[in-house]
Formats: C-alpha cells, sequence, structure tokens
C-alpha cells in the first residue's frame, strides 16, 4: 500500500467536495490547505496526546503543512501524513465540513453539520 500524503487528504476531499475541474476548481488547493491546518490545530485542542511527535520546534504547536519550502515547524503537503491513519478520514470529513460552510446557508441542517459532528466524535472516540 502506498503511504498517504496530506496532499492526497485534500485530492481526497475534493472527491467529496465534487471540487475536481482541473480549470477553475471552486476551493484553491491554498484554501484547503488552510482548513487543514486549522483541522490539525483543533484536533490537537481535542486530542493532544495523538499529537505529541508532531509538535512543531517543541513549543505545543501544530506542524503547518506548506505546498512548498517547508521550513521549521512545517512539512510539504507531499509529505507522508504524520498521524495514525485513523485519523485521516477524520480530517477529511473537517476539510469537507469547513469548505461545505461558505456553500451551505443552512449549516446547522446540513451535510456540513454532519461532517464537523462527526469529526469531533471521531476524535473524541479513538
Amino acid at each position: 500500500m502506498v503511504a498517504k500524503t496530506y496532499q492526497n487528504l485534500i485530492y481526497e476531499s475534493r472527491e467529496l467536495l465534487q471540487d475536481t475541474a482541473l480549470v477553475t476548481p471552486r476551493y484553491s488547493d491554498s484554501t484547503l490547505l488552510n482548513i487543514l491546518n486549522r483541522g490539525l490545530q483543533d484536533l490537537s485542542r481535542i486530542r493532544p496526546d495523538i499529537m505529541y511527535d508532531l509538535y512543531a520546534n517543541n513549543d505545543l504547536g501544530v506542524v503547518e503543512v506548506v505546498q512548498t519550502g517547508a521550513g521549521a515547524g512545517q512539512v510539504n503537503w507531499t509529505d507522508p501524513w504524520g498521524l495514525e491513519m485513523q485519523y485521516y478520514p477524520t480530517m477529511i470529513n473537517y476539510v469537507v465540513g469547513v469548505a461545505e460552510i461558505t456553500d451551505d446557508e443552512y449549516t446547522q441542517d446540513g451535510r456540513a453539520a454532519l461532517l464537523l459532528q462527526n469529526f469531533r466524535g471521531a476524535a473524541l472516540s479513538i
């Protein structure tokens, strides 16, 4: 099995968002990466125990995923997924849920709210 990367997570999120157009995607890669980075921070807040190995510079700051030129406390999005695989689909739910909030005016009743509830529930139960 090929190791998953942060880039794979963004692409799989795009599939669920039905945003796979090559020319004019609805969400830019940088937008989805920003959502992923906020999700990693949220996951760290909920479950800091699973992220001890990813803390940047030993200051309990979560590593930031960037497209290129990773510096201190950062990883490139082509690097291998840094957490256990059980958190991979959880983070896909987060990225898709937050991205859909901008499209779903009825977030409390919509798929976005369900995905974000799933993220929180999965983070707490794993």
